[in-house]
């Protein structure tokens, strides 16, 4: 017989949590299985707190605090700027990206590809796109968060090895249990909640922890003397440079450069919460709830616990620092708390897997099924055959968990394959001569190059030679060069898209019209279409206006995560200034997104009252007596 660490009060207090956020989500059942925009986009109706509330839950993975961990005890403080980075492309995402995809309006973002291009290259590209997510991407990353779970049922719950797969299996069939039954609905409001017992669990973690080492100036104190440590000047900015624990050139280009404008486009699940938002005013104070919340705010109660676990827990290093955070449950937390903590952890893995099983199933249905199998079938029939791939993505998912050994050499690849196509993503918004082909043949270049770079390493030898690398750095596996590997993708496969699309035909005039008058997207690079526009071109957004409002979001959203940063570890006064700071900026950057919002009202209906009076005089006139 094998003694558990936690209390039969811990017990109950997971078992009450896990009970309540399963039924809390099987409440909206028959709300969310009434048709395929129920079942996928909420019937969107979303309001921001609910959209963004997911959105930060659905990002608060079961591993996301054991990866902070790791990093914090390894590098420092500095180093979370990993995790922190990619908020300048959610800000990006707040006050452009996401009013554009509540616009369009789908039911996933991969349907995009048919409505920017057409013919059969647009059916490829939107079949591949949802057919790769749904069968390699999705499974691949519910793999990855599996594993997760298996550290935490190993380290909280103190699990022997023969139980740890059941209550792993069990907590990912309530995740599929509310994805089949109530759809998106049902992921949103437990995630919700879910959140809700995370946030609570986290911050009562990190109060025990710091009050375990006697408190914020014993801790500073003491994590100062630790000579052995990179990160003991507790600085919180990014540190570049070659030395131990710091962001090499390479990865600052990556992260500061390259990573953010994936994160700008808001495609995925986050697309899919902008979809199912009430209109495009709640899609954008969603998204800026996500960047404000998650990236400024979530990570400091992990971080206190990461810097707290190098004091209580010395003696972890390797592989075993990311078991810091859980141990931490176990030492700290007393009986019903612990169980609280554990079911946070639990409740954030849930929200995590059942989000990527309703959007893997979304593709499948929307973009593979509907569109290519049966695209004249009834809603219900499409909500029953939605409910069996949602059953279908968890299953390969926990598949691929119990055989791979490595996930994380299963995501590299596509994660550089990602990060190659995030210009082409772009541009696909903001540059009227990308065409289908230009899509496809940059689609093709990356499944060249990241194998070609990433395992038969045929770009070693000349990029060693072109990057003067000190022999033995390999370029295609030295973490230190991660962004020369990203700039590589992105510019070998920018430059295929480019070059075909300039030597192909541009698309139909037609359906460049129509895009540009549903997307609105800025004036500067649809100027040939507009001039050809049978009517006058509004922008509802324009680039310098666009632009001023992300700097403001930004200089709000660091001022935040530096403030609460100060507050911890340096100075109280300038915490006091950058709060400041923040509500003055935040404030701004709302006043001028209801602006936007008034703005494109204005427009649209505009736009709606010419295309009604323009069908009036097309009409015959024995219909208009």
């Amino acid at each position: 017989m094998h003694s558990l660490p936690i209390s039969w009060i811990d017990l109950l207090v997971i078992c009450a949590i896990l009970a309540t956020t399963t039924s809390f989500g099987l409440y909206f059942t028959r709300r969310g299985g009434k048709n395929m925009e129920t079942f996928f986009v909420s019937g969107r109706s979303l309001p921001w707190y609910i959209a963004g509330g997911s959105m930060i839950a659905t990002s608060f993975a079961a591993d996301t605090p054991l990866w902070v961990t790791n990093l914090v005890r390894q590098h420092g403080v500095h180093y979370i700027w990993q995790f922190w980075a990619p908020f300048l492309g959610s800000v990006m995402a707040a006050v452009y990206f996401s009013r554009k995809w509540r616009r369009m309006g789908f039911v996933t973002d991969v349907e995009f590809l048919e409505t920017r291009y057409k013919g059969g290259f647009a059916k490829a590209l939107r079949g591949w796109s949802g057919g790769f997510g749904a069968i390699v991407m999705c499974p691949l990353i519910c793999g990855w968060v599996i594993k997760a779970m298996e550290t935490i049922s190993r380290e909280a719950l103190g699990l022997p090895e023969e139980y740890r797969l059941i209550v792993t299996a069990s907590v990912v069939l309530l995740a599929v249990m509310i994805c089949a039954f109530s759809g998106l609905f049902g992921v949103v409001y437990s995630d919700f909640l879910q959140l809700i017992f995370a946030t609570v669990g986290t911050v009562i973690l990190a109060i025990l922890s710091v009050r375990a080492v006697g408190g914020l100036d014993v801790l500073v104190d003491r994590l100062g003397s630790l000579d052995q440590w990179p990160g003991n000047s507790l600085n919180i900015l990014p540190s570049v440079g070659s030395g131990p624990g710091q962001m090499s050139v390479w990865n600052a280009i990556g992260f500061f450069g390259i990573l953010w404008l994936g994160i700008a486009t808001s495609g995925g699940h986050q697309a899919q919460r902008l979809l199912a938002s009430r209109d495009s005013r709640h899609a954008s104070c969603a998204q800026l709830m996500h960047s404000c919340l998650y990236f400024a705010v979530m990570a400091w109660p992990w971080i206190l616990v990461a810097l707290c676990s190098l004091l209580l827990l010395p003696e972890l290093t390797g592989r075993d620092q990311a078991a810091a955070y859980p141990r931490m449950i176990i030492l700290l937390m007393p009986d019903g708390l612990r169980g609280l903590l554990i079911a946070a952890l639990l409740a954030a893995f849930i929200s995590t897997i059942s989000t990527l099983f309703n959007w893997g199933s979304s593709y499948l249905m929307n973009d593979i099924y509907r569109r290519f199998i049966q695209p004249q079938a009834s809603e219900k029939s499409y909500v029953v055959m939605a409910r069996v791939l949602t059953v279908f993505i968890g299953i390969a998912g926990a598949a691929i968990s119990l055989v791979a050994e490595n996930i994380q050499q299963l995501l590299t690849i596509a994660y550089v394959l990602s990060a190659g196509s995030v210009i082409t993503t772009i541009l696909r918004w903001l540059w009227w001569r990308l065409n289908r082909y230009g899509d496809f043949a940059s689609l093709v270049a990356g499944w060249v190059f990241a194998p070609s770079l990433l395992f038969l390493k045929l770009f070693d030898r000349p990029m060693a030679w072109f990057l003067n690398l000190p022999e033995g750095v390999a370029f295609s596996s030295d973490p230190n060069l991660l962004g020369a590997r990203m700039l590589f993708m992105i510019t070998a496969v920018t430059a295929t898209a480019v070059i075909v699309s300039l030597l192909t035909p541009p698309e139909d005039e037609e359906v460049l019209k129509k895009f540009v008058l549903r997307a609105r997207p800025f004036a500067f690079g649809w100027r040939p279409v507009i001039r050809r526009l049978d009517v006058t071109y509004e922008e509802i957004e324009d680039f310098p206006r666009t632009i001023l409002s992300w700097a403001i979001g930004v200089v709000a959203v660091f001022s935040l995560l530096f403030g609460i940063g100060q507050f911890l570890l340096g100075s109280s006064l300038l915490g006091a200034l950058c709060l400041v700071v923040f509500l003055g900026g935040i404030f701004w950057t709302v006043i001028r997104l209801q602006q936007d919002y008034a703005r494109e009202l204005e427009i649209m209906s505009r736009a709606s009252g010419f295309e009604r009076h323009a069908d009036k005089e097309t009409e015959p006139a024995v219909h208009r007596l």
